[in-house]
């Protein structure tokens, strides 16, 4: 067995063969042995050597103490030791017993099954793996929380010399990887599982977040090997708020003060570099750098535009934003309402039907993504995450036509403006015989740049430079 951390196993039986017996089964396992022909002698054992048992095998019938008495006793001077129990009779009374007050984990009949015995040593030795990882990490994090507490001090003097984050997180990637040899996606894991330990809220919205863009990547056909990776990526996408004030995590973006937006900004760079330095993290770490790019430009860090932003990062973009919604807006329909003027436009907010908080919150995630189509989202990704929710707006759906493409019915889901910015008519206008043929005329002098966004009752064929 392959093993982590040194073991000690304990034998207590007052028959040598019998101890004999279990140190010839264990000696080619690996573990420290050390025997007593007594419970008194035991304790004793165990009071005394500086390394930690992990798991104690004791007999029952014992002159001057039992097993079960002993495994009882043996509690206050080894709390974290698995137990056994050896019995040779049907004394259920004694067994109850040694369960009840001293916390067997085991009971096994005497003769026992040499291999069975072996393999539950190996089983509860992992149980006890486990539990030492988790204590290690849990104090990791005790460590890492403290310092972050006394940088958080220092946030308004230092919010451009935010490289202590990149650090923690390099080092925290870095002592992970060196004590733990797991696949990646067990590492992505791990490391939503220590965002959790410090910010339980985060933690359920990352879940989310990777939850909803594996749906989406399904709905849009994309393979299994994407599907992964835009899940992984959504685990960990936001690792790089770890140790961010909590006050500026309950803001939304267009409500922080400019301090704290730029502070907020270095997030997608930190949690992109911290992953890059784990070996088969890179392109995971791609798409997490990319997540606040917008597809007209207008997004951070980078100001990526169009097609130069990946298939999976305009994924994880509406996924994030949709749950950011859900899972980290305020609570309650009034606070709700108020945040959401900052992205909705009057009409859209009358036309909401007020009634329970988490169906407006629904409505209000779902009309955040299908108002930015064609700004922050990719439309075609907009209808996809419309489907992967059951929506009933897939039915007017976004698309994204040349303006020689568009037909009487549809819906301008933005403004239409001229090459040189001049607007031509105001998003929410239903295209007409009269304004269609202003359009082709204006296009036709090449005075429209780019593609049109625009609603529609019914769906239409797309070229396939719109699919991802």
């Amino acid at each position: 067995m392959s093993q982590t951390y040194k073991h000690t196993l304990l034998l207590v039986d007052d028959e040598p063969s019998i101890l004999k017996a279990l140190k010839r089964l264990f000696r080619h396992e690996g573990y420290q042995i050390l025997t007593a022909d007594g419970g008194r002698q035991a304790l004793d054992l165990l009071k005394g050597t500086e390394t930690p048992v992990s798991l104690i095998i004791s007999d029952q019938r014992m002159p001057n103490m039992n097993g079960a008495t002993f495994l009882e006793r043996s509690i206050a001077v080894c709390p974290d030791a698995v137990r056994f129990l050896l019995t040779g009779y049907s004394d259920m009374d004694a067994i109850v017993d040694a369960v009840n007050k001293g916390k067997i984990d085991r009971y096994l009949n005497k003769p026992w099954n040499d291999s069975e015995m072996l393999l539950l040593v190996r089983e509860s030795l992992k149980q006890v793996e486990l539990k030492r990882e988790n204590i290690r990490l849990t104090e990791l994090i005790r460590r890492q929380n403290e310092e972050l507490a006394d940088l958080n001090k220092q946030l308004e003097e230092k919010v451009n010399e935010r490289t202590w984050a990149l650090k923690y997180q390099n080092k925290l990637l870095q002592r992970m990887n060196e004590g733990l040899e797991k696949s990646l996606m067990e590492t992505i894991r791990l490391l939503l599982a220590l965002v959790e330990s410090s910010n339980p809220r985060l933690g359920r919205y990352m879940k989310a977040v990777a939850q909803l863009a594996r749906q989406i990547a399904e709905a849009a056909g994309l393979d299994q090997t994407m599907q992964d990776r835009v899940e992984m990526a959504g685990l960990v996408h936001d690792i790089g708020l770890l140790g961010m004030p909590e006050t500026i995590l309950e803001k939304d973006e267009r409500s922080m003060t400019p301090d704290e937006f730029e502070a907020y900004t270095h997030h997608p760079q930190i949690a992109a570099l911290s992953l890059s330095s784990v070996e088969g993290l890179k392109e995971i770490s791609a798409l997490v750098g990319a997540h606040h790019e917008n597809l007209d430009g207008s997004g951070f860090p980078h100001r990526i535009m169009g097609d130069d932003l990946s298939v999976g990062a305009r994924i994880l973009a509406v996924a994030a934003d949709y749950c950011t919604v859900l899972h980290l807006w305020p609570k309650g329909v009034k606070r709700l309402i108020a945040v959401s003027r900052r992205y909705l436009d009057s009409e859209t907010l009358s036309s909401m039907e007020i009634g329970e908080e988490e169906a407006v919150r629904q409505a209000i995630a779902e009309k955040r993504i299908v108002a930015g189509a064609g700004k922050r989202y990719d439309g075609v990704i907009v209808r996809h995450f419309l489907k992967s929710i059951g929506s009933d707006t897939t039915k007017q759906t976004i698309n994204q036509l040349a303006y020689n493409l568009l037909k009487e019915g549809m819906v301008l889901a933005q403004d239409l403006r001229l090459k040189d910015g001049r607007l031509l008519l105001t998003r929410g206008t239903t295209l007409g015989e009269g304004s269609l043929q202003s359009i082709q005329t204006i296009g036709n002098r090449g005075m429209i740049e780019g593609v049109i966004a625009v609603k529609m009752n019914a769906p239409i064929r797309i070229g396939e430079k719109n699919k991802p």
